[in-house]
């Protein structure tokens, strides 16, 4: 057992992982901010081509942002919820959520300059 072993242990946490559609991450990630029993929020841009999108001689890459959020077990619902509504998941060609549960996890600490 390592010397970081005890990190994150001590209470019941999910991730939740929102793949959504480019340009959608950041702002859930400032209204996510101040959820209770959020323990971390943090998004990135992804990019990639699917089979469906080769056209001949041509590649169209798909962009979507993903939103990965580690919260407390029992708010993880509450903020499943919100992100869906948020970000329109139900709709059409808009993205997938999914949730599941994580044994250890540590918060990250936001840096002192960040600008958002």
């Amino acid at each position: 057992m390592s010397v970081l072993a005890h990190i994150g242990r001590g209470i019941e946490k999910k991730l939740i992982t929102a793949i959504l559609r480019s340009g959608g991450g950041k702002p859930l990630v400032a209204a996510l901010a101040e959820c209770p029993g959020l323990l971390s929020v943090s998004h990135h841009h992804a990019r990639g081509v699917g089979s469906r999108r080769v056209l001949t001689h041509q590649m169209l890459f798909d962009e979507k942002d993903v939103l990965i959020v580690l919260v407390e077990a029992e708010r993880a619902d509450d903020v499943f919820r919100r992100i869906y509504d948020e970000a329109g998941i139900g709709e059409p060609s808009t993205g997938m959520i999914f949730m599941e549960p994580i044994l250890r996890g540590h918060p990250m600490m936001p840096c002192e300059d960040a600008d958002w």
